[in-house]
């Protein structure tokens, strides 16, 4: 055999290789898209009852602590955007800028850093998609979840993915729900199942996103966090946080405090547009306002802070309206009205530093029934998986006889 033909035998082979490897991937894609079941979706409805939940009722005001979910290490040799973020880079940081804890929620991994620690929380970020970032922070997981969908999704498969997640994780919450409209801001008018939303996020905040959850009746609360790719960046750490009020950094108390909204989201506005040193930055952490009381009295809700000032709190209810704005006060309030379904507090300290806080909720009782509107359809799902099954038979046998026809073709030629 001469070597051109050699060359050409070698391409050939290599060729089919890549071939059905190219088609072993996409029948695997295939499978995850073909193989969620179908949702039926109950209507929404929105807050409701005559018992006022306010997760600040019994908060204590010098438990509060400053906690960061989501970040970036380096891993899969930097495939994954973690860039010069090594996990010990991350710890001196995030010391000494004061926070209580940073956890690393590196893509589809866990990172086991700092497991021996009290305050140790295993996160990872869930998602392939790059085009349509539909993406999910785990925290406190138990393992990783492989399965996504990496180009389009439908509403089925948000709520699916969601539902999967889960079952392996104390918190699915979606991330920067606005970058890239990975979650629509009206699928958050049908998605349950989740408590925790990420609102405060440096590529966008999900203002419309969680006052469409909520005026939907969906009880979810707001977290905050840098999404950190590069530590070397300063412009990149310390935008946002959470401060979250619990007695030590257990992490199951920490659940307990999330789950309850025991917790508000925090935005510096300024950090990425001046040029603040890590020290300026420590510094203006330490001095950070912060809430003192958010209590209801009756009706009545009370905000403070341990600002001898705020220079503006806005009280916002059903479809992101705002129902009333102070300024420069240094309590204010706000009556709650019977049509009210929700209530939550926006606080502007100082023109740089906001507080987002979680909202007062209507229920029937104090035994709050969380309500789930996704019923898997198992008539439609059958149809569909069936109609997906000789669709698949039909192109298999297409392919086959093609295959014996270019045969006979080649033996009679």
């Amino acid at each position: 055999m001469n070597k051109t033909k050699k060359k050409r035998n070698f391409w050939f082979h290599f060729g089919r290789v890549m071939a059905g490897l190219g088609i072993a991937l996409l029948l695997m894609v295939l499978y995850v898209y073909l193989s969620v079941p179908t949702y039926s979706f109950k209507e929404p409805k929105p807050f409701s009852g005559e018992y006022l939940y306010n997760p600040y009722q019994d908060m204590k005001p010098d438990q509060w602590k400053k906690y960061h979910f989501h970040c970036h290490s380096r891993k899969y040799f930097g495939l994954t955007n973690g860039r010069k973020s090594t996990e010990t880079a991350i710890d001196s940081v995030y010391s000494a800028l004061g926070y209580d804890h940073y956890g690393i929620s590196d893509y589809m991994g866990i990172n086991p850093h700092g497991a021996d620690r009290e305050d140790y929380i295993p996160a990872y970020e869930h998602g392939y998609g790059l085009i349509r970032k539909t993406h999910q922070i785990c925290i406190g997981a138990e393992k990783v979840y492989w399965p996504d969908f990496p180009f389009m999704q439908n509403l089925n498969m948000k709520q699916h993915t969601i539902n999967k997640l889960g079952e392996h994780s104390r918190f699915v919450m979606p991330a920067h729900a606005s970058f890239t409209k990975g979650y629509k801001v009206g699928d958050m008018k049908w998605l349950s199942n989740y408590r925790l939303i990420e609102v405060v996020n440096p590529f966008g905040n999900a203002f419309e996103h969680w006052d469409m959850a909520l005026s939907n009746g969906h009880r979810v609360y707001a977290l905050g966090d840098d999404d950190m790719h590069n530590i070397t960046n300063i412009h990149e750490v310390c935008r946002n946080m959470t401060m979250v009020n619990t007695p030590d950094l257990n992490a199951e108390n920490v659940y307990d405090a999330l789950e309850n909204g025991l917790c508000y989201a925090v935005e510096f506005d300024n950090y990425y547009y001046f040029p603040l040193t890590l020290e300026q930055k420590a510094k203006e952490i330490q001095e950070l306002d912060h809430l003192t009381q958010a209590q209801l009295f009756g009706d009545t809700l009370f905000i403070t802070t341990s600002a001898e000032t705020m220079r503006e709190v806005q009280f916002i209810g059903q479809g992101g309206k705002v129902l009333k704005t102070e300024q420069g006060v240094g309590t204010a309030f706000y009556v709650i009205q019977p049509e009210d379904t929700y209530v939550r507090t926006r606080i502007d300290l100082n023109g740089r530093n906001f507080l987002y806080l979680n909202p007062v909720t209507r229920h029937q009782s104090a035994n709050i029934d969380d309500r789930r509107l996704d019923v898997v359809n198992y008539s439609q799902t059958i149809l569909y998986w069936f109609v997906y099954a000789v669709a698949f038979v039909a192109f298999i046998w297409y392919l086959i006889k093609k295959a014996k026809e270019r045969k006979t073709d080649e033996a009679t030629s």
